[in-house]
């Protein structure tokens, strides 16, 4: 019965996730045909930049939900509400900040500043759809949550398609991303059945999950900073060329590596239920580090052979395929550590987590910094190899300690 409630809700997850990025992908090839690099280069800048905001509305606070057995939904959503809010005005005005040197062509020019304007309406949507999957996890039932993204994605791909024929401006790609989330925002806050009135919002609920969440909540921000930095420099010190290039190739890595998130997703519930009993949960670990690794492989050498194509989307775009194929060499490490991250979390080691990101993002930033000048987006694509391989050595070493597997009980941070 849990192998199959496992299987069945990571079938939905990557179900919609395949279908998702199967709709992005036409979308992407509506933008970087109809914008070429440059263009692409632009929505690469823009989309980029506001991600870096997305964890910090996660901020981990999903993983604790979970563990309280009589929290209402209201308050998590509301105290995510007032996160957007704070997160909404931070990011529009370190925008405002932003180098930019029009001679060189690199940096965030005015116009991009006003596209990351729009774009960052989203963070609201956003907090609506981790709210509402936050009750899909808890309850093992994703297919409400895969037809929720799922149309979202069909409404942007529509209207993408429609402001390109139409000749509009990247600002109203932008605006069609912002417009499509809020409809799977909707579509999953009404699947989730749960009611957020009265508006209340719970002070003691929210400064104790804030209170457990925020070793995690760090954790996850330096990760994403680590891993989405290399964009944010490449875009400072190169050109918009360069970004657009290497954005494609980040565009198809990023769906790959968000394949061991949603099967991390369907496991984290049964590593809870596990981490009282030493031999179940070392059972468990064994088993799908080895399926996550595999995984990892059965996806990285098709996706090695057909890189290739991305010539066929338009010519400047070959350029891509190099960083696309050095990226794929860290597919086992990235499916590998997103498991060992929720068995760690499971076992109250978010601090540990918080570290060893925090050490991984400084390490990347510096190596970014000495070499993105130089060796341009090949640099970010070895670099991000690099740093996993050192996530993963941290996570694994922590993980085969005699203490830490042998471990029959431990303490809830709840």
């Amino acid at each position: 019965m849990q192998h199959r409630l496992i299987a069945k809700n990571t079938f939905y997850q990557v179900f919609a996730r395949i279908s998702t990025s199967f709709i992005g992908f036409l979308i992407t090839l509506i933008i970087a045909s109809k914008f070429g690099v440059l263009g692409y280069g632009d929505f690469t800048k823009i989309t980029s930049y506001v991600a870096l905001f997305y964890l910090v509305i996660d901020f981990g606070l999903n993983a604790f939900f979970l563990q309280y057995e009589n929290a209402k939904f209201k308050n998590l959503f509301y105290l995510r509400i007032l996160m957007s809010i704070g997160i909404f005005v931070l990011l529009n005005s370190i925008a405002f900040l932003l180098p930019y040197d029009a001679n060189a062509g690199s940096g965030f020019s005015e116009g991009e500043r006003f596209g990351i304007f729009i774009f960052s309406f989203g963070v609201f949507s956003q907090s609506i759809i981790l709210s509402a999957s936050a009750v899909f996890q808890k309850n093992l039932n994703y297919f409400l949550y895969m037809l929720g993204t799922i149309f979202g994605s069909i409404v942007n791909l529509v209207v993408v398609f429609i402001f390109a024929f139409l000749n509009f401006s990247i600002l109203y790609i932008l605006l069609g991303f912002v417009f499509s989330s809020f409809i799977s925002a909707f579509f999953l806050f009404i699947f989730t059945k749960e009611k957020i009135t009265p508006f209340t919002l719970d002070k003691k609920f929210s400064i104790d999950i804030l209170k457990n969440s925020w070793p995690l909540g760090l954790m996850l921000i330096f990760n994403l900073i680590y891993f989405r930095i290399d964009m944010i420099l490449l875009s400072i010190f190169k050109t918009t060329g360069d970004v657009g290039v290497y954005g494609l190739s980040y565009k198809f890595f990023d769906f790959l590596i968000a394949l061991p998130l949603f099967l991390s997703n369907a496991v984290y519930p049964f590593l809870i239920k596990a981490k009282s009993d030493g031999h179940l949960l070392n059972e468990l670990i064994g088993k799908y580090f080895l399926i996550f690794l595999l995984a990892s492989f059965i996806v990285m050498v098709p996706f090695w052979f057909i890189s290739p194509l991305f010539t066929f989307i338009k010519e400047g775009f070959s350029a891509s395929v190099l960083p696309f194929r050095i990226l794929l060499l860290s597919l086992p490490f990235f499916f590998t550590t997103s498991f060992l991250q929720w068995v760690l979390i499971s076992l109250g080691r978010q601090k540990y987590l918080m570290y060893v990101y925090l050490g991984t993002t400084i390490l990347n930033i510096v190596f970014n910094i000495i070499f993105i000048p130089q060796f341009s987006y090949i640099a970010c694509a070895i670099i991000t190899l690099v740093t996993e391989v050192v996530v993963f050595a941290f996570l694994i070493g922590a993980l085969l300690k005699p203490r830490i597997l042998s471990e029959r009980k431990v303490e809830s941070s709840v």
